[in-house]
């Protein structure tokens, strides 16, 4: 398993981690969902990525079942909801989570997304207060600009912001604009979230590149150098970054045994002149979206 540094630190956190959206949803898959996640943690994958809105805080409750006998070997991040970003709501949330979770902290504990309804600084001085408290080790942001980083941390003084959640896949390469070069300079660890692409109901629903298409042809191009899949070069590809990290959701073991086999790649200059050939990055930076 590769590790990076979050943050400023020095604690060391897996390069893929293990996604959880849409966890908790269906009961009938509970079992399975805890198999995924416990043979992922078996093999390093001990980063594990939740949120309070994720099946209503159901995908927390799989988690908390699934790391139920090894707590202290896992890496736990969690988010609050725009909605609940008062001072009183962080807290409030962060408690319900950390109920939900059995546990007595939270790793890193991030704002899901910008609200359009709560100030920033409401909701950092509750940040503050849960590290405090030690009921979190760390904090971080979600789906935040550079500008809107630069106003959270002025708020936050000593404590600092650790991390920045945010989309980042083949298809979606605006962050390396603005989000990546920022926490680079601020040594703020950058995770990635979706690396297959969006769901149908997110930011136009842009997906993994489909059997056929001349992108999808040239990942299997690249993949078959490595006996690697079209998925592997593109999980590979996005952690040439030295400050990222990724979270791909794996919903059973097979996703999880084919996201460990990415990091045995080793992507040429050529591979990487290709793909920048067919998966242009965009001029814009990320789009500021509030909830």
């Amino acid at each position: 398993m590769m590790y990076r540094n979050l943050g400023k630190t020095s604690v060391k956190v897996p390069v893929i981690g293990q996604g959880t959206w849409t966890y908790g949803e269906d009961k009938n898959l509970a079992v399975e969902e805890v198999r995924a996640l416990r043979f992922g943690i078996e093999n390093g994958l001990t980063l594990i990525d939740t949120a309070e809105e994720y099946s209503k805080g159901g995908a927390e409750r799989v988690v908390a079942e699934a790391i139920n006998d090894c707590r202290k070997e896992i890496f736990l991040t969690t988010k609050v909801s725009a909605k609940n970003c008062s001072y009183k709501g962080v807290i409030e949330a962060a408690e319900r989570s950390l109920e939900r979770l059995n546990t007595t902290y939270i790793d890193l504990y991030l704002q899901h997304w910008p609200s359009k309804e709560h100030p920033i600084e409401e909701t950092m001085r509750a940040m503050a207060y849960l590290l405090d408290k030690g009921l979190v080790k760390y904090i971080g942001v979600s789906n935040f600009t550079p500008q809107l980083m630069d106003e959270a941390q002025a708020v936050l003084g000593s404590h600092v912001i650790m991390c920045n959640q945010v989309g980042y896949h083949l298809n979606d390469r605006r962050v390396e604009n603005d989000v990546i070069p920022y926490c680079q300079k601020h040594e703020v660890t950058v995770m990635g979230y979706s690396p297959f692409g969006y769901a149908p109901q997110f930011f136009g629903g842009i997906g993994f590149p489909e059997q056929d298409t001349k992108e999808r042809q040239i990942l299997d191009k690249i993949g078959e150098k490595y006996g690697a899949t079209a998925y592997q070069v593109a999980l590979n590809w996005i952690l040439r970054h030295e400050n990222l990290i990724t979270i791909p959701k794996a919903k059973n073991i097979t996703h999880i045994k084919s996201n460990l086999k990415a990091l045995e790649l080793t992507l040429s200059d050529e591979d990487l002149q290709l793909i920048d050939t067919y998966f242009p990055k965009a001029n814009e930076g990320m789009s500021l979206v509030k909830y």
